[in-house]
């Protein structure tokens, strides 16, 4: 994202990125930022290195051999008690430079570099193993006045970056249209508010089904949980393979969510319809296309949600709901979550959609079947605008190069049954999920209500292996009445909760023949509007159970008693 040289060094077994910054530095460095005239104590330098240095995935020890307390009047009225100069000699502290000046946004706490004579910011270099990006990026420099300040973010291949090609995973789209010269909108809040973009993520071509066998001209991403060798699913498998990698802690902005979270052991929120601005993200249909974010901790999302979706209207805030009341709705035959139901202090209803559906007959008798009224329903709709949609790239693509691009069968399968689809259908199929639509925001969750939050728990998948190398599974239309289409349906805010449910369970490997841990999870989706309370409702109830908020890295969620680091295989 920047034009810098590109110089690496190794500090203990990390290799870093140098950066360059404004700010004197002497070999090995760590700056501590000051106010004027404040005393720093022992206990102050002991919360530095735990809160601030043990957490940059750049420090090492050796950083500190040499201190610089940086800010205004540093010369003058900075004072360094014995205690602390104590504290500083523990850390192998050799020399302590005062620099008196006002700090500028490019300086932040933490380790430096002095190299050639010129002060450098490391960043640390993370080798993607895991096939999960189309491209990275070198960083910018952080900004510590910024509400998101160093946060790492990976960027799906169908939202645009300036300066940076827009692929969809297609090498055909990536020669024909050029680098886009504006980000994203729904990147640009990100960039403004200080997160780093560190590279593209891989979406499957096309935002269509790709399974890893039907992948022709990326490879697909290896997804680390497990074996190494199940698939990550959904067009978002790239980004979530990177939540699971040996990446920083960082986050995703995509389109889907709810199944590549699920197989690679993260969570992930889709936003309410219309929450936020998304010019600059190609979708195939505008009326389900939005984007999603991941990440491997459920207690940063808040924090994230307050600043990517702004100051929107639509958003809902637990303390503009009084008396508040949550009803929490079970399908039938699947198992509660007993944290969920002690969290809210409600007992779960267990509900039938069909039943419900039946008994109203919303759309008359004949049509009290839901599963049959919902077959085509969204589907069908979507299939037509896509084809629609993207017959211009075709048109073009064959105008300038004299020949048809390259489309993955999968893709070619769903232009086959959009040319069948009649003028009239999609009007037809889309009343009938704008009647569903209708009939679930009023019957089932109550939206207009304004003192009760419902809240349905959903399932995502089997909780079964899914190997990369299976044999492929066959087309279908996915019906309307399938969980998956419920929030896009809905316009509904889904958070996608790993270990809400189950967390892990386990099964015999064909490829490593032994056991592994596999990732499970259930959905939450909550009234349009309710992004925020649905992300709370679930760290709360992750915590009424007694389960981590945050997974890691790798083999597995939660880490193993056999493990050294993030990472087995």
């Amino acid at each position: 994202m920047v034009s810098v040289p590109s110089i690496v060094i190794t500090v203990g077994d990390v290799q870093s990125l140098l950066i360059p910054t404004r700010i004197e530095a002497t070999t090995f460095v760590v700056v501590y930022l000051i106010d004027p005239n404040y005393t720093v104590t022992a206990t102050d330098l002991r919360d530095f290195r735990a809160n601030v240095l043990e957490k940059d995935d750049v420090f090492q020890p050796d950083f500190c051999l040499n201190v610089v307390f940086y800010g205004p009047q540093a010369r003058d009225g900075f004072k360094l008690p014995d205690g602390a100069k104590r504290e500083l000699e523990t850390c192998n502290t050799k020399s302590v430079t005062m620099v008196n000046e006002v700090p500028s946004v490019n300086v932040g706490p933490g380790p430096y570099v002095s190299m050639g004579g010129k002060p450098w910011q490391p960043w640390r270099i993370y080798r993607d193993f895991n096939a999960t990006l189309m491209c990275g990026f070198k960083p910018l420099l952080k900004n510590p006045l910024r509400p998101l300040d160093g946060v790492r973010i990976t960027v799906k291949d169908n939202i645009d970056i300036k300066g940076h090609n827009t692929s969809l995973c297609n090498r055909a789209w990536q020669e024909l249209y050029p680098p886009k010269t504006k980000n994203a909108h729904c990147v640009q809040v990100l960039i403004d508010a200080g997160a780093i973009i560190v590279g593209k993520a891989k979406p499957m071509a096309m935002i269509m089904r790709e399974e890893p066998l039907e992948c022709v001209e990326f490879t697909a991403p290896f997804n680390p949980r497990g074996d190494g060798y199940q698939i990550s699913s959904g067009s978002s498998h790239g980004s979530t393979a990177g939540i699971a990698s040996p990446f920083p802690d960082d986050t995703a902005t995509n389109g889907s969510g709810r199944k590549p979270a699920h197989y690679s052991g993260c969570f992930s929120i889709r936003p309410s319809s219309g929450i936020m601005n998304t010019d600059g993200v190609i979708g195939q249909f505008p009326k389900f296309d939005m984007p999603v974010f991941f990440g491997r901790d459920i207690s940063t999302f808040s924090r994230f949600i307050s600043v990517w979706y702004g100051d929107s209207p639509m958003l809902r805030n637990l303390l503009d709901i009084q008396p508040l009341i949550f009803k929490i709705l079970y399908p039938l035959g699947l198992s509660s979550h007993k944290g969920l139901e002690k969290a809210l202090g409600v007992k779960r209803i267990e509900v039938s959609l069909a039943d419900a559906w039946s008994s109203d007959c919303p759309h008359g008798a004949e049509n009290k079947d839901l599963a049959e009224y919902l077959k085509l329903a969204g589907s069908y709709t979507y299939y037509k605008e896509a084809y629609d949609a993207l017959q211009p790239f075709v048109e073009e693509y064959r105008e300038k190069y004299g020949k048809a691009p390259f489309i993955h069968r999968a893709m070619l399968w769903q232009w086959s049954v959009a040319r069948n689809i009649t003028e009239k259908d999609p009007e037809f199929y889309w009343n009938r999920v704008e009647t569903y639509r209708k009939w679930l925001q009023s019957r089932i969750f109550d939206t207009d209500s304004e003192d009760t939050i419902t809240v349905m728990a959903l399932p995502i998948m089997d909780g079964k292996p899914s190997y990369r190398d299976a044999e492929l599974p066959p087309y279908y239309i996915l019906s309307g009445y399938s969980p998956l289409n419920m929030s896009p349906i809905m316009g509904a805010p889904e958070v996608t909760a790993i270990a809400i449910q189950v967390g892990e369970i386990h099964y015999y490997s064909i490829v490593t023949q032994r056991d592994e841990p596999l990732p499970t999870a259930i959905s939450l989706i909550g009234a349009p509007g309710t992004d925020l309370i649905l992300v709370d409702l679930v760290e709360k109830a992750m915590r009424a159970a007694g389960i981590p908020t945050k997974v890691q890295i790798g083999r597995f969620m939660y880490g193993s008693p056999n493990m050294e680091s993030g990472i087995s295989r």
